[in-house]
Formats: C-alpha cells, sequence, structure tokens
C-alpha cells in the first residue's frame, strides 16, 4: 500500500516538472520572439539602407546623364559654330597689306596678342589693353558691347574679311563693328569711324596688316 506522503511527493514532483517546462517554454518563446524583433529590425535597416543606395544610384546616375546631355548639347553647339566659320571662310575677302603702309607705325598690344599698322599721324588716348585712336577703338571682345555699339550704326552691311589666319567679321555703315573669329572664340572687338574715303582706304590697309599671336 503507497503512503499517503509518497503519493504527495510523486504530485509535488509531477508540478515542479510542469513548472520546468512550462518555463523553459515560456523561455524559449521569448528568445524566438527576441530574435524575430532582431531580424525584423534587422531587416528593416537593410530596406532603409537600401532605399539610401537606390536614391544616391539614382541621383548619380541622373547628374552623370544631365551632364552627359549637357557635354552633347556643348559638342553640338560647337560643330554648329565651327560649321558657321567654315562657310563664312569660304565668302570671306582676303586682306593683303601693300607697300603704303610700309612706313606706318605698329602697335603692339600684348595682353590681347596682335600688332597693328597705323599711319603715324595716329595717337592712342587708351592703354596698352585699350586702343583710342579717336576715330578707331580696339579692345577686349565683348559680345554685349559689341551689340549695344551695333544698335547705335546705321546702314549696315554685313563684311567678312580673312587676315592673318583669322576672320575679321561685323557690319559697315555709319560705323565698322568687326571682331576676329578663329576656332569659335574672339580676343578683339574694333569699332572705326573713317571720315572720307582715304580715311576708308587706310582702314583696310591697317586691318590687312594685322598680325595674331599663334
Amino acid at each position: 500500500m503507497i503512503k499517503p506522503w509518497s503519493i504527495f511527493g510523486w504530485i509535488l514532483l509531477g508540478a515542479f516538472a510542469a513548472t520546468i517546462g512550462t518555463g523553459y517554454f515560456l523561455y524559449a518563446s521569448n528568445m524566438d520572439r527576441a530574435k524575430l524583433v532582431e531580424a525584423t529590425e534587422q531587416a528593416k535597416k537593410q530596406s532603409a539602407d537600401l532605399a539610401v543606395a537606390s536614391k544616391k544610384l539614382a541621383d548619380e546616375a541622373n547628374t552623370k546623364l544631365d551632364r552627359a546631355s549637357s557635354e552633347i548639347k556643348d559638342a553640338q553647339e560647337l560643330i554648329k559654330q565651327y560649321n558657321e566659320e567654315r562657310d563664312l571662310l569660304a565668302r570671306a575677302e582676303l586682306l593683303v597689306r601693300t607697300r603704303a603702309s610700309t612706313t606706318w607705325k605698329e602697335w603692339l598690344n600684348v595682353p590681347l596678342g596682335f600688332s597693328i599698322r597705323l599711319p603715324t599721324v595716329n595717337k592712342n588716348a587708351g592703354n596698352e589693353l585699350y586702343f583710342d585712336f579717336g576715330w578707331l577703338q580696339i579692345q577686349p571682345y565683348d559680345a554685349g558691347r559689341e551689340a549695344a555699339w551695333r544698335a547705335q550704326t546705321t546702314s549696315t552691311s554685313e563684311v567678312v574679311y580673312f587676315v592673318d589666319g583669322r576672320l575679321l567679321i561685323g557690319t559697315r555703315g555709319s560705323e565698322w563693328l568687326l571682331h576676329d573669329l578663329s576656332g569659335a572664340s574672339s580676343t578683339v572687338l574694333i569699332r572705326a569711324k573713317p571720315g572720307n574715303a582715304q580715311s576708308e582706304k587706310n582702314f583696310l590697309e591697317s586691318l590687312s596688316t594685322l598680325t595674331f599671336r599663334r
């Protein structure tokens, strides 16, 4: 016959085992839950990192695409300018220097890299960069200034000359406005107001003496 205390002992042992089993189960469940939470957080972080990386790649791609588009546009514009320069060269009038300017004074502009001969009566009221002979001005090329001067002229007609490997293009009328052109770039802006036919002839002779730094 089993004693009462022995039965009670087995009951306590069973309860203890059940408690241990339940505790382990809860512990395992909590561990699994913690791992799941950690995995979820890692997945969120990886997703956020991936989104940032994807945006960075997209931004870099867009930047490169914009830069490439700009470079293509610039190249197309440069090709257009070269084609226009070629067409101008085909119809340019060649300026040939004559003996008339042999004794004329040579004016040298080091900053802009050119020289020109003028009749000895001319005096420069400007400086080494900006030539001002009264009837003739030569200065660094500025498209805005050229446009402003051209707006003041009347009865203009286009002219295209070629001298020392460069084009001289512009207009003539109440005054002459010219600028050089080579390789789609310009260096000097020329404004002249010849007083009579002889002055105009001397002006063209002066243009024929232009030399540009290579």
